[in-house]
């Protein structure tokens, strides 16, 4: 009887061993930086209307145009149509659901994704059932600083 303790001892520790290292293994392999993960990443920014997210995965030529932060104007509009329509910022906001990317053109320093994905409001109203609505974009990422950046015209980011 102490034998079969002993082993299952044994095997809970080799279990909880492979999980701790299998758990190192995912964490190295999120954050590795792949044109995919900018792409929806600034996807997710936009629609969650995170700014600083945004900023962070838009490239330096697209974030200021003509003296104006873009990032901060796009905040600055959805935040004036949610109070011209009664509500906060938070009732404007959008999740992201079922994305798919597909590379189109990539080198070592650009690339092309498609971005395909549906979203809905964060908070669903019960009288206006507002539907999921399809997310179709081809999104142009650029490598700026071993990271990768969106760049170009993208949803309906101001221009400026």
């Amino acid at each position: 009887m102490a034998q079969d303790n002993k082993g299952t001892i044994i095997t809970i520790g080799l279990v909880i061993l492979l999980g701790l290292l299998l758990q190192v293994v995912f964490c190295f392999a999120d954050n590795i930086d792949t044109h995919h993960k900018a792409a929806v990443d600034f996807a997710k920014a936009y629609f969650g209307l995170d700014g600083s997210a945004m900023s962070e995965r838009l490239c330096d030529e697209r974030r200021v145009v003509e003296g104006v932060n873009v990032v901060d104007k796009y905040i600055y509009l959805a935040t004036k149509e949610a109070k011209d329509r009664g509500f906060g910022l938070f009732y404007v906001k959008d999740k992201l659901y079922k994305i798919k990317t597909n590379t189109i053109s990539k080198d070592d320093s650009r690339a092309k994704v498609e971005l395909t994905c549906y979203r809905k409001p964060q908070l669903k109203s019960f009288f206006t059932g507002e539907p999921y609505k399809k997310v179709d974009e081809i999104i142009n990422l650029v490598k700026e600083d071993n990271r990768w950046k969106v760049c170009g015209k993208v949803f309906s980011l101001p221009e400026n």
